[in-house]
C-alpha cells in the first residue's frame, strides 16, 4: 500500500493516563481496498473496545460504497499498530490554510451519512485509546501542510474526545448532539421484577392493552430470521413500512434516500456470518404487525431501525409491543443492554432510560482564522435568534 508522511509525534503526557515518553508513529496514505485491509482491521478489533460500527461488516461495508477518498491512518508505537482509522475526505485537495475537512468514518455527504454511525471513535488497542486519539489529531491539523486539514469532524463520538480534544489545545465545536436511551438488562434480571415492572403505570396499561387486543387475532409472537435469505426479504417489508409512516407525516425516511437500502444489504451479508445482525418479525396470529432490525456486539443489542403497521385504532402500539417483546427476547438470551441508541422520541423515553451523549465534533487548530469563524458563526445565531423572537 502507498503510505507516506510518517510523522513521529510525542505522547502528550498531560491528558492521556500514560506519563511514559512514548512515540506513536503515524502514517497517513490512500486507503486500500476492503479485501486488503480487512484481516489488518480484524487483527486489531480483537484488541480492542471498540463498538458495533467500528466492526469490520459495517466498516467494509462503508468503504466499499465510500464515493469520497478515504484515508487511512496507522498509529504505531515502537513498529506495532495501536490504532486505525479511515477518514473521509471533503474539500479541495490544494487551498489556502488547508481548507480540506476530514471525516471519520463519514464522508461529509448528508446523504451518503444518513447511515448515521453512532458511538464512532478510532480502533485502538485497550488502554492505547486517548493517546491514538490525540496523536491523530495532531497529525491532521498540525502536520505536513499538504496534507493538513482544516478540520477533522468526528460524528457522534463520546464526549470525553471533545474534552481531550480541547485539553490539547485545539478548537472543539459541536454539531450537534444526542442522547441514547437504553435498557439495562443486567440491571433488570438483578431486580427480579421484570421488565414491564420497570415501566410507567401508564406505559404498562398501553402495552397490555394493546397485547390484548392484538391477542384477540391470535398468540403474539416475536421470531428471528432463521437464515440470510429470509433476513433480507424481512428488511424489503420494513423499508416499505417504514417510509408509509414517514409520508403519512408528509416526509421521507432514510429509506428514501439512494443508497441507503443497498448499503443495508450488503451490510446483513457481511454481518450475517458473524451473528451481529438480526430481523425481528412480531406477528399476532398470521398478521405481521412489524419487523426490527438490530445489531449485536458483544452482549450489547442496538435498536437500528423499524417498520411498523399502523392501524385506525389508536390503542394498537405496534412499536411498544414489539420492542416490549424484542427486550423480554433478549433479556432470555443473557444480553446486557438494549440500546435505542441516539434520537430523542417520546416511546424511547417511556420505554428506556436516559443513556449516553454522543456529540458530532469538529476539532480545528486554535488559531487566529477559528475563532473569527466562530465569532461569525456566534454573531450569526444572535441576528437569527433575534429575527425569529421578532417575528
Amino acid at each position: 500500500m502507498d503510505l507516506e508522511d510518517l510523522v513521529e509525534v510525542e505522547e502528550p503526557a498531560d491528558v492521556h493516563r500514560h506519563h511514559m515518553p512514548w512515540r506513536l508513529e503515524v502514517e497517513i496514505g490512500p486507503a486500500p481496498a476492503p479485501d486488503a485491509l480487512e484481516a489488518e482491521w480484524r487483527a486489531l478489533l480483537d484488541r480492542s473496545n471498540a463498538s458495533f460500527f467500528l466492526s469490520w461488516p459495517w466498516i467494509g461495508t462503508w468503504l466499499a460504497r465510500a464515493r469520497v477518498p478515504v484515508r487511512l491512518a496507522r498509529i504505531a508505537r515502537e513498529g506495532e499498530t495501536v490504532g486505525l482509522a479511515l477518514l473521509g475526505v471533503s474539500g479541495p485537495r490544494l487551498a489556502p490554510f488547508g481548507a480540506r475537512t476530514h471525516h471519520l468514518h463519514a464522508t461529509g455527504d448528508a446523504d451518503a451519512d444518513r447511515i448515521a454511525i453512532e458511538y464512532n471513535d478510532v480502533l485502538a488497542v485497550r488502554g492505547h485509546e486517548g493517546a491514538v486519539r490525540i496523536t491523530l489529531l495532531e497529525r491532521l491539523l498540525s502536520g505536513p501542510w499538504r496534507e493538513r486539514a482544516r478540520a477533522v469532524r468526528l460524528p457522534m463520538v463520546d464526549p470525553v474526545v471533545e474534552a481531550a480534544a480541547a485539553s490539547a489545545g485545539f478548537h472543539t465545536r459541536r454539531r450537534a448532539e444526542s442522547r441514547c436511551a437504553i435498557v439495562d438488562l443486567e440491571a433488570i434480571r438483578l431486580w427480579g421484577d421484570g421488565y414491564l415492572g420497570r415501566l410507567s403505570a401508564g406505559t404498562r396499561a398501553q402495552i397490555r392493552r394493546a397485547a390484548r387486543l392484538y391477542g384477540e387475532r391470535g398468540p403474539l409472537r416475536i421470531e428471528a430470521a432463521g437464515c440470510l435469505a429470509e433476513a433480507a426479504a424481512w428488511l424489503e417489508p420494513l423499508a416499505t413500512l417504514h417510509e408509509a409512516r414517514f409520508r403519512a407525516k408528509k416526509g421521507h425516511g432514510a429509506f428514501a434516500v439512494p443508497g441507503f437500502l443497498h448499503f443495508h444489504r450488503e451490510l446483513l451479508a457481511r454481518a450475517w456470518p458473524e451473528g451481529t445482525v438480526e430481523l425481528l418479525r412480531v406477528r399476532a396470529g398470521e398478521t405481521v404487525i412489524g419487523y426490527l432490525y438490530n445489531f449485536l456486539w458483544r452482549g450489547w443489542v442496538g435498536y437500528y431501525t423499524s417498520g411498523f403497521v399502523y392501524e385506525v385504532d389508536n390503542r394498537l402500539k405496534p412499536g411498544l409491543v414489539a420492542h416490549c417483546l424484542a427486550i423480554e427476547r433478549y433479556l432470555a438470551s443473557g444480553a446486557r443492554i438494549y440500546d435505542f441508541m441516539a434520537g430523542e422520541s417520546r416511546y424511547k423515553t417511556s420505554l428506556a432510560e436516559p443513556g449516553p451523549v454522543l456529540v458530532d465534533l469538529v476539532v480545528e487548530p486554535d488559531d487566529l482564522l477559528a475563532r473569527l469563524t466562530a465569532a461569525a458563526r456566534h454573531l450569526r445565531e444572535r441576528f437569527r435568534r433575534r429575527a425569529a423572537g421578532s417575528s
